[in-house]
């Protein structure tokens, strides 16, 4: 049985100008956003449609975005400095080495009864 060779990257996602594929929806959904509403909105530049700019631009803006937060980074490293900011350090969730004093767990219910005595 002759043996065929294995493309060493195969697990790597499929880029197009070096954004991966499970990003394209966002550039396409903000792409087309950007070039219908000018036509719904009637609005002109120098006797061209807006949608004539506004849609290249923003399909330039969101590649160079989506580049500028994958390029040399963590997988999820966006994912997690939204969440990061807009959660407060208080719900974020306990490291496993961060050393867990459940001796107010263990009290819950003689705390309970006296709220409720009172």
């Amino acid at each position: 049985m002759e043996q065929h060779p294995i493309r060493e990257r195969i697990y790597l996602p499929v880029t197009k100008f070096g954004v991966p594929h499970t990003d394209w929806k966002w550039i396409l959904i903000l792409t087309m956003a950007a070039f219908v509403l000018p036509f719904i909105l009637n609005i002109w530049i120098f006797n061209f449609p807006a949608s004539t700019f506004t849609g290249l631009s923003t399909l330039g803006a969101s590649v160079l975005f989506f580049n500028l937060v994958r390029y040399g980074r963590r997988p999820y490293w966006f994912n997690h400095k939204l969440k990061a900011l807009l959660t407060h350090h208080w719900q974020q969730r306990a490291l496993p080495e961060d050393e867990l004093n459940v001796s107010w767990i263990k009290n819950a219910p003689a705390l309970e009864a006296r709220v409720q005595s009172r």
